[in-house]
């Protein structure tokens, strides 16, 4: 029987040409079962046929060829809004104007343009109207009732609504790029405040362009201008209120574009005054004088402070050395941009120092 079951194997392996690997592994089977029929069982009729059909010859066959599968590189959000933010602001609103005349219309190049300022109320607020003025419930281009707000909480209209623009009420100064700040002083306040809508913009080419839209409140003659900070472009304006003579104060509002928005993001100090009664030298006062340099860097706004201490007698005069420099502190410290506002992981250095001598 062994040998009629062997006969058999070697007949197969013959008419079907297996490959040298299938022909010994059968061969173990009948070996160990005794019999072809039994190995037949134990291997099971379609691994048999799919192991002898499948293969060509009892060569050695070399293993299928495995295609390249191509890996595909995930390039991440295209390059150019990277590029479009390192070059400058992303306007939130935007309205046609006509081309300069002095430039051709195929041409590449585009101008930094000068706009009136109606022009940019305009942009701003796309409601208004030179010939009906300006409405109480105004719109801002990016949606905002503008007179809503409430930093203007209290601001009334000295000629009602609505309130004809004269242009000695528009404020426009120039930044970086072509940039401008422009503010409209159109409530007033009981403190002597105006207060009304503000905007960065800029006009290129055939486009007038708004970055960011807000309202700021403070003296008539303070100053709003545009700032580059590293890749952000930002509205600062300076303000000087005095109390008195001896007690003043000058402060830069600095306003980050966010969302369209131009949001409140710090405020610093750049000269300040005070007198305050000495706790060193009795019958006395301490002078503090704060000057601050300020840099605007790549890693966010440079402050220098310089605090000047001097011992001072009262208004009528004295007789003891009242006069003369106490101290002088420096320190400087950085603010830094986070989400919406510019930190400080130090305190100013005039709360560390005034009222310590």
């Amino acid at each position: 029987m062994t040998h009629v079951c062997g006969a058999r194997t070697a007949a197969f392996a013959t008419n079907f040409r297996m490959s040298s690997w299938v022909c010994q592994t059968f061969m173990v089977m009948v070996n160990r079962f005794g019999c072809w029929n039994r190995a037949v069982q134990v291997l099971g009729t379609a691994a048999l046929l799919l192991g002898v059909i499948g293969l060509t010859g009892c060569e050695e066959v070399a293993p299928p060829e495995v295609p390249e599968v191509p890996v595909v590189v995930d390039p991440g959000p295209p390059p150019i809004e990277a590029a479009a933010r390192s070059m400058g602001p992303i306007a939130v609103c935007a309205k046609p104007i006509p081309p300069p005349a002095s430039v051709p219309a195929d041409s590449q190049v585009k101008l930094v343009r000068e706009l009136e300022p109606e022009q940019w109320l305009e942009v701003m607020l796309p409601s208004f109207e030179p010939a009906k003025g300006l409405s109480a419930s105004a719109i801002d281009c990016t949606g905002q009732y503008v007179f809503a707000n409430e930093a203007l909480r209290y601001g009334i209209s000295t000629t009602g609504w609505p309130k004809v623009v004269d242009p000695e009420m528009l404020d426009v100064r120039s930044g970086p790029g072509g940039v401008q700040a422009v503010r409209l002083r159109a409530v007033l306040f009981e403190n002597g405040d105006v207060g009304g809508p503000v905007a960065l913009v800029r006009a290129e080419g055939d486009r007038a362009e708004v970055f960011g839209v807000g309202v700021y409140r403070g003296p008539i003659n303070a100053k709003l201008k545009p700032v580059k900070m590293g890749n952000e472009t930002m509205m600062v304006a300076q303000a000087k209120r005095c109390v008195n003579k001896n007690t003043c104060r000058k402060v830069a509002d600095m306003y980050l574009v966010r969302r369209g928005r131009l949001v409140q993001a710090a405020t610093v100090d750049l000269e300040r005054t005070q007198r305050v009664p000495s706790v060193t030298e009795r019958g006395l006062y301490a002078e503090y004088k704060l000057t601050t340099d300020v840099n605007y860097t790549n890693a966010g706004v440079q402050l220098h402070e310089r605090v000047d201490v001097r011992i001072i007698p009262y208004e009528k005069g004295g007789d003891r050395d009242s006069n003369r420099v106490l101290r002088t502190v420096e320190f400087s410290r950085l603010l830094r941009v986070d989400r919406d506002t510019l930190f400080s992981s130090n305190e100013s250095l005039w709360e560390r120092v005034v009222g310590q001598d």
